[in-house]
């Protein structure tokens, strides 16, 4: 089996929930948009393995970013990561 993984630009402020669980330099409201966009996906990704490519110098590239995957759950214009996040076996993403 092998492991495929779906790509999503999203705010980088979400860097640390996302990749270690820490929600402590959110606000209520980020937290409230957060945790929209995780219900949406929770049948097709699994939010325990993230990952942000980074270059070899360990630099994440940002960019500005007004249409971006947060966007339908309330989040503005922002800078933004890509993130690789793992896409569940028995998801419909998930490519045989």
């Amino acid at each position: 089996m092998t492991f495929q993984y779906h790509s999503l630009y999203l705010p980088s402020f979400w860097g640390s929930a996302l990749v270690n669980n820490d929600y402590s330099g959110l606000e209520e409201e980020d937290i409230k948009e957060l945790n929209l966009f995780l219900d949406h996906w929770q049948d097709d990704l699994d939010f325990t393995i993230v990952d942000v490519p980074a270059d070899r110098n360990a630099y994440i590239s940002s960019s500005f970013m007004t249409y971006h995957d947060a966007k339908d759950f309330g989040v503005l214009a922002c800078d933004c990561w890509e993130y690789k996040i793992l896409i569940k076996p028995k998801s419909s993403l998930y490519s045989n």
